[in-house]
């Protein structure tokens, strides 16, 4: 048994690998949809709505994998929507605003405007919609917005993310001279702490508050290392062949400013809470 888990997730490496080697390259609108004609966009889904049912273990490869292949990193949709969904609805509402979702990865996001599609946060009664081709689907009930918004999350989306900013930190700051690595190596041993809570399924809020701080932490520090002319988009000069610099920087860094930021507060409440529980028993 052990050995048939062993290749299993030996040859789920070699998939994803195989994937991200092929399609790296590609524009994040792009890159998803081949994650997803792959079957490899569900990343923690249950099987009944079309995830892999990966185990941690199997989470943690495809997001070490994706990273290394600096991909594209997940955005807020799946991080924080799809958990959102899965978590508050039911039945047929949850499969069909779960593929609208993924058909709208990059348009939709979790915001303020009543009028915009995507994931309504109605800040007035602290309630949550999809607003889908102008039809509202509350997701749960009113007045619990921000506790949903602490409470349901992918940590494994949350992990892909700051992972792709700890790699993209590490290879920036041995290239350019007089970098200072040490803010790097913190955050890989950071992260290798949270990797272990991870596997082991404990603690879960404590998790993505790490991760938030984390790819927080490594937006910074890519910003600072590629500077204001890095983070400027310059359009090639005509029959020039000098490669735009820093593509997959400049990527990741839009891809986190584009993000809702979790409630770094409310999770630390509920991290505290979870805390005083488990001394109660």
């Amino acid at each position: 048994m052990r050995n048939k888990q062993k290749q299993a997730y030996k040859d789920l490496e070699e998939e994803i690998r195989s994937f991200c080697a092929l399609h790296n390259s590609l524009e994040p609108s792009a890159f998803f949809k081949e994650m997803e004609r792959a079957s490899l966009l569900r990343l923690d889904w249950p099987e009944e709505l079309g995830g892999r049912g990966l185990g941690r273990q199997g989470q943690l490869i495809a997001i070490k994998a994706l990273a290394e292949y600096e991909c594209p990193i997940f955005p807020d949709t799946l991080s924080l929507g799809a958990p959102l969904i899965i978590n508050l609805k039911s039945g047929e509402d949850r499969a069909f605003l779960l593929e609208s979702l993924t058909k709208n990865l990059l348009t939709w996001r979790i915001h303020s405007d009543p009028d915009d599609e995507g994931i309504f946060w109605d800040q007035r009664d602290s309630s949550l919609y999809v607003i889908d081709k102008r039809e509202k689907y509350q997701l749960g009930e009113a007045g619990l917005a921000e506790e949903y918004l602490a409470k349901y999350f992918s940590i494994g989306c949350l992990l892909q993310q700051w992972l792709s900013g700890i790699l993209l930190s590490k290879k920036l700051s041995q290239t350019i001279k007089g970098s200072d690595e040490n803010e790097v190596t913190e955050e890989e041993i950071n992260f290798r702490a949270v990797e272990k809570l991870f596997l082991a399924s404990e603690n879960e809020s404590l998790q993505a508050l790490r991760a938030n701080s984390g790819k927080t932490k490594t937006h910074q520090i890519i910003t600072r290392l590629i500077g204001y002319e890095g983070l400027i988009k310059k359009s090639e000069e005509s029959g020039s062949n000098e490669p735009v610099k820093f593509i997959k920087e400049r990527l990741f860094l839009e891809g986190i400013e584009s993000q809702i930021s979790l409630n770094e507060d409310l999770i630390k409440d509920r991290v505290y809470k979870e805390a005083l529980d488990t001394d109660e028993r």
